[in-house]
């Protein structure tokens, strides 16, 4: 499926379910798929270039597309080879980095990219400002999610959607992170899993 048709799936999902399952070991990833109509996608943060092929097309058959954080692969040097073999291989629905360096390339080679971004302090935030239109991401990830003022401003100046996580444990969390223009959360508290974000 082309880039664009899969960055538009995942969305559409974001947008409609507002939850995305960061799943951090392999036990729950069939917990994230018996609450899947509760989520927009599967936030993958486990497994090694042996196994993520398997996870990924596991969780895709059932409907949800992966989101796959491929700093956290064991094995996975995010070069040339290892981009491509990402987009051939193991086919996410996109992937989730923290570096630059990556981003640049995983677009070139036409896999929809998803920047997560620590808020660790106002430098960090206004050099985002300061650099809103070199934003080369599909998406921004703000973490943690307990910065909703920050969340607010950065929609006002961000031309991608914003979606936000970490620190985030409780349904009144996740409902000041929408109300504040993350267009969704996502969160490894399989608890919040069972909560369906637009009864909030």
């Amino acid at each position: 499926m082309e880039k664009y048709v899969v960055g538009q799936v995942l969305q559409e999902r974001l947008e409609k379910h507002k939850m995305v399952a960061a799943v951090k070991d392999p036990k729950y990833i069939e917990r994230a798929i018996k609450y899947k109509e509760n989520l927009s996608a599967v936030l993958l943060m486990t497994g090694t270039i042996l196994t993520v092929k398997r996870y990924v097309d596991f969780i895709q058959s059932e409907g949800l597309p992966v989101i796959l954080h491929v700093e956290k692969i064991g094995g996975l040097e995010m070069d040339r080879a290892g981009i491509e073999f990402i987009k051939r291989n193991v086919q996410p629905s996109a992937i989730v980095t923290t570096r630059t360096g990556i981003i640049k390339k995983a677009k070139s080679s036409g896999l929809f990219v998803i920047q997560r971004i620590f808020l660790i302090d106002t430098d960090v935030y206004n050099n985002l400002v300061e650099d809103a239109s070199q934003v080369r991401s599909d998406i921004i990830e703000i973490m943690p999610s307990r910065a909703p003022e920050f969340i607010k401003k950065l929609t006002n100046v961000l031309s991608v959607p914003i979606i936000t996580g970490g620190l985030l444990n409780k349904p009144e969390h996740a409902k000041e992170a929408l109300e504040n223009g993350a267009v969704a959360i996502s969160t490894s508290n399989s608890e919040m899993w069972k909560m369906n974000l637009n009864e909030l």
